[in-house]
């Protein structure tokens, strides 16, 4: 399936992971101009790693968003490579890279995206929903969890909230979303990629208060751990509790053949999902394994759009 083609000026899609990266797959090929609004909760992996070892804000989901957004692909491809041995081992360079490029700037997180974007030929921005340093917390039904990873695991989540709270909103992330003609939220983690970025109290007014769509890409299948049970509309009511300011204007959900890996199927069958959300548009997204096909989602996304118009 080949891309649509140019639809709007400016695009802005918030998460993290992999998810998030499907979406700037999809949005570079029918936007101009692509800005990434990133978490900066993860504390696993390299990232981290690098966080408790550098005290600096987690580079992982944002080098994958970076790399998503490449036009230069061969040097994406250096980016994105990990080390498998010695005391490097299990590091992505791009991680080390924007390490040395933010102190190189001075600790200027958005300078040091802003120029490995530049150098892989990035059409749009990077951006951090926030740059102070904070910790995703939880409530569960067997007691409190502290860190993005420990929570990723953890099933029958009531509440999450950051620690500390209400940190201040990055403010080229909130002039982006101003600007955009269309605001994507996923697809990714619900607990642990979306909601650390609309728990920034100015990302959440910034959502609320754009004059362009806002379209929220549901998950293929629930979660192992944290999504684990919950249905679509449960994942809508989570949102909803979390972040009530925050509008949603339309939903993107897959309708086809089930995708690979565990978890129950996310399907927009339930009636009650239209009294939440204006349009709800459910076709075949998956990409032949068990991930969003970026072109695919980039022609419902556009389908979607015209529904809202």
């Amino acid at each position: 399936m080949s891309a649509p083609g140019h639809w709007v000026d400016r695009a802005v899609a918030i998460g993290g992971g992999h998810g998030l990266s499907r979406s700037l797959m999809a949005l570079s090929s029918i936007a101009d101009e692509v800005a990434a609004v990133v978490t900066v909760a993860d504390d696993g992996g390299s990232s981290g790693r690098l966080r408790r070892d550098l005290d600096v804000l987690p580079p992982g989901d944002l080098r994958m968003a970076i790399t998503a957004l490449a036009h230069r692909s061969r040097l994406a491809e250096v980016v994105a490579y990990r080390f498998p041995r010695g005391e490097l081992a299990g590091h992505s360079l791009g991680n080390l890279i924007l390490v040395a490029l933010q102190e190189l700037h001075g600790g200027d997180l958005v300078a040091a995206l802003d120029e490995l974007s530049m150098h892989l030929g990035v059409a749009g921005r990077v951006l951090p929903c926030t740059t102070e340093h904070v910790t995703l917390c939880a409530s569960s039904a067997a007691g409190g969890v502290r860190g993005q990873a420990a929570i990723a695991g953890t099933s029958r989540l009531r509440r999450v909230w950051l620690t500390p709270p209400a940190p201040a909103a990055t403010p080229a992330a909130v002039s982006a979303i101003a600007e955009a003609e269309l605001i994507v939220l996923g697809p990714g983690s619900l607990y642990t990629s979306l909601l650390p970025n609309l728990l920034v109290p100015g990302i959440a007014t910034a959502v609320q208060q754009a004059a362009a769509p806002v379209l929220l890409v549901a998950n293929l299948r629930e979660q192992p751990g944290e999504t684990e049970g919950m249905s679509l509309l449960d994942h809508l009511d989570v949102l909803a509790d979390h972040v009530p300011e925050v509008r949603i204007d339309g939903l993107l959900a897959h309708d086809g053949p089930r995708p690979s890996g565990p978890g129950r199927v996310l399907q927009a069958t339930d009636p009650r999902l239209t009294e939440q959300i204006e349009v709800v548009h459910a076709v075949d997204l998956v990409d032949g394994e068990d991930g969003h096909d970026p072109a695919a989602l980039a022609h419902a996304l556009v389908a979607l759009s015209q529904r809202l118009r």
